[in-house]
């Protein structure tokens, strides 16, 4: 109901989601603190992004077929937009390189409340490699380390991103939503740290 509601919102008023968006992202910034202590989460090649990184992302989602856009429409994927998430507090923008080229995407949106939402997305001529796994480890890593819940909406469809959730995280599904997606909370694995991961 309160997804709902705030894509409503988002549409119909966007000065209030504006607001929002702002209080939202200074709470958020506030108890993430400096980003500087976020580099120990950095594991299997991820790095954080930052400003510079806004045109070569652009350009990385431009590479992207239209099929991988099924089920990953979280924001535009133009430089200006990306530019301004990667300022805001409250999202936290992480990539995986090879042969420096941006391979891997992935983002936890974090909100007030204590909850985080993770997206990823891979390049489709690196899939295959364990690279979406890593960035849900790497996202999981980051949601230990600031004490915000982690939580992913993934079509029932979606097979690979479901599959590789499961590999980094302990699963737990919350509900399915009217749209054919799963709400699911990641949670650390009680056995293997996500950090231990080799693939």
């Amino acid at each position: 109901m309160l997804y709902g509601l705030a894509h409503v919102v988002q549409a119909r008023m966007p000065w209030i989601w504006d607001v929002v968006e702002s209080i939202n992202a200074f709470v958020c910034g506030w108890k993430i603190g400096n980003r500087n202590h976020l580099q120990e989460c950095m594991t299997h090649g991820v790095r954080m992004a930052d400003v510079n990184d806004a045109g070569r992302l652009a350009d990385f989602f431009v590479r992207q077929p239209e099929e991988s856009f099924r089920w990953f429409r979280p924001h535009a994927f133009d430089e200006k937009t990306l530019r301004k998430l990667l300022e805001r507090k409250s999202y936290l923008i992480f990539v995986l390189e090879e042969e420096g080229e941006i391979a891997g995407y992935a983002f936890l949106r974090c909100f007030a409340n204590g909850k985080s939402f993770l997206g990823k997305m891979v390049d489709v001529n690196h899939q295959g490699k364990g690279i979406c796994t890593k960035l849900c480890a790497v996202g999981m890593n980051i949601a230990v380390k600031t004490g915000f819940r982690m939580f992913e909406s993934i079509n029932k469809e979606n097979v690979g991103s479901m599959k590789a959730s499961q590999k980094a995280c302990d699963v737990l599904v919350v509900e399915e939503l009217d749209n054919g997606d799963l709400l699911i909370e990641d949670k650390p694995r009680k056995n293997d740290s996500p950090t231990n991961l080799t693939n």
